[in-house]
């Protein structure tokens, strides 16, 4: 996914907290997470290109790709049972058949080390005196909750989870993401100066919905988050942010193979073929990134609030329980 798609998702992500029916616990910790965020939100456009432009640890980081494996497992993980990548997952040619995973590939374990790295980040605000040599500051904080929205953004792209490379070839997979960008940057404005969007009274980016909106992916995924569940847990057996992505990736697996079947990869779909590929049809694109898009938001709301809420556990105990 590209910048704007990025940061469009972390707030689509904050603006699904204040608004969803949650929990008495979950709100309360909602409520002080939506508040610090937006607080801290001059810095969303610029945090979630650190990922790509600074880091730029895209072979492995960014990646956990799966292939269809007659030596392999077949065990899949469960997710929250709203989410659509899993819903539609357990339907899938593929679902329960054997795949092989390239190990090099990271992206669940950089999650978790992002996740560790913003509550350690905030445990050293609370505990270090105002202008602390070792304290980080407040806006560093904030890019490493940016940082890991872009990296569970990811893990939500099927062809990050792909082990056929569609970045070559055609380069399918840029196609797409900047369909997604120009989708963004139609209606949801930007300050040309500063690349941030322009924001609404509530403090999320503003949309200007021309009269083609009603057509576009992006309302069925704000109708979506309107009357979808939340759910802030990880689903069955899943006791980490690690183990959440790793089951998030193993349904983008599926997805991208239901999407382009196995019969083809970078070297068999081009420009003026994929529209017409067995399965394809006008509106599966669309269908394809409302998907997307919907777990995404979900995906990152969910594992902002879960550190959020560890890092508010060890503060109501004085700095002196645990995390967990």
């Amino acid at each position: 996914m590209k910048s704007l798609t990025h940061a469009w998702l972390v707030f689509k992500a904050m603006e699904r907290l204040e608004k969803a029916s949650l929990s008495a616990r979950d709100y309360y910790h909602a409520e002080s997470l939506v508040l610090w965020f937006k607080a801290n939100s001059h810095g969303v456009e610029h945090g979630v290109r650190y990922p790509d432009e600074v880091m730029k640890d895209n072979a492995h980081s960014h990646v956990r790709r799966f292939g269809p494996e007659e030596q392999g497992s077949g065990q899949f993980r469960k997710l929250p049972p709203t989410q659509l990548l899993y819903q539609t997952g357990l339907h899938a040619p593929l679902y329960g058949k054997n795949f092989r995973v390239e190990e090099q590939d990271n992206l669940p374990l950089r999650c978790e080390a992002l996740a560790h790295a913003a509550i350690d980040g905030l445990k050293m605000l609370a505990g270090e005196e105002k202008g602390s040599p070792v304290a980080p500051t407040v806006n560093y904080v904030a890019v490493l909750f940016c940082m890991l929205g872009h990296y569970v953004a990811d893990a939500h792209m099927p062809f990050h989870c792909d082990r056929r490379r569609f970045s070559e070839g055609f380069d399918l997979h840029g196609h797409i993401e900047e369909e997604w960008e120009d989708a963004v940057r139609k209606y949801y404005p930007v300050e040309k100066s500063s690349g941030r969007f322009l924001l609404n009274a509530e403090g999320y980016p503003r949309l200007e919905a021309g009269q083609d909106y009603g057509s576009s992916f992006l309302e069925s995924v704000e109708l979506e988050m309107e009357q979808r569940e939340f759910i802030g847990d990880w689903g069955d057996g899943n006791r980490n942010v690690a183990e959440y992505i790793e089951a998030v990736c193993q349904y983008s697996y599926l997805l991208a193979y239901s999407f382009i079947p196995p019969d083809f990869d970078e070297t068999n779909v081009t420009a003026s073929n994929w529209h017409a590929l067995p399965g394809q049809n006008p509106s599966l694109l669309d269908i394809f990134s409302h998907m997307v898009f919907a777990d995404t938001i979900d995906s990152i709301a969910r594992v902002w609030l879960r550190v959020w809420k560890r890092y508010k556990v060890w503060e109501e105990e004085g700095g002196k329980g645990t995390d967990r």
